[in-house]
């Protein structure tokens, strides 16, 4: 289960509820392979129903019409973890034997089917995203434990990297920079630039500055 959300992500997520479309996408699930885990999947599809809406909020942008059909596939497999193509969602089994209570990684997923975003896009920022969303909406994820390379470009190591970068963000430097990144990558207009315009600081002043503010607190 998801953990307490920080404060501000909280009050951002309830005033967002009002006007959440109470239509919840259609998840088909398919545990064929694996009828042993259907339980397990079938906690997995009622969580996509329930986020696909909250999610699809929070990123949208003009003319965005998030998937209202997804498949949920569990797949016979002792390699890898969880994957998208468009809207299908692979979770291997062998992850979840080894982790039953990680259903935050469909979390993780489902935010891929809504991003829809096209090729050319930076890959650390798509999974940046996608982490964020998973680990500091849905898990409630405290700043201080993300984690921080220690090169000087680490926030493009993506995931959990750039995620904690964009928590920090969001609550020092510019609230809402998630959603307008989400609109920029979605419309192929991302640019390193986007930064420094919402912020008042270059992508290397950022890094430099949360790095600084994180040791501080670990």
């Amino acid at each position: 289960m998801p953990a307490t959300l920080p404060t501000i992500l909280l009050l951002c997520l309830c005033s967002l509820s009002a006007a959440v479309s109470q239509e919840s996408a259609t998840i088909h699930l398919d545990t064929t392979e694996v009828p042993e885990h259907d339980e397990w999947g079938k906690t997995a599809q009622e969580l996509l129903r329930d986020w696909h809406p909250r999610i699809a909020n929070l990123l949208s942008s003009p003319g965005m019409v998030p998937p209202s059909e997804i498949s949920l596939k569990l797949k016979k497999s002792e390699t890898g973890v969880g994957a998208t193509s468009g809207t299908k969602i692979v979770v291997s089994s062998g992850w979840i034997e080894m982790h039953p209570d990680d259903f935050g990684l469909v979390v993780h997923e489902l935010v891929h089917v809504i991003q829809q975003y096209p090729g050319k896009n930076p890959v650390w920022v798509t999974e940046g995203i996608a982490d964020y969303m998973r680990w500091a909406i849905y898990e409630g994820k405290p700043q201080r434990l993300f984690p921080v390379p220690n090169e000087d470009d680490g926030y493009t190591k993506g995931y959990q990297a750039a995620a904690g970068f964009f928590l920090w963000i969001e609550t020092h430097k510019s609230p809402g920079i998630v959603r307008r990144l989400n609109t920029a990558m979605r419309n192929s207009d991302f640019d390193p630039s986007l930064f420094e315009e919402l912020t008042g600081s270059d992508l290397a002043a950022l890094w430099k500055q949360y790095t600084a503010d994180q040791r501080k607190i670990k």
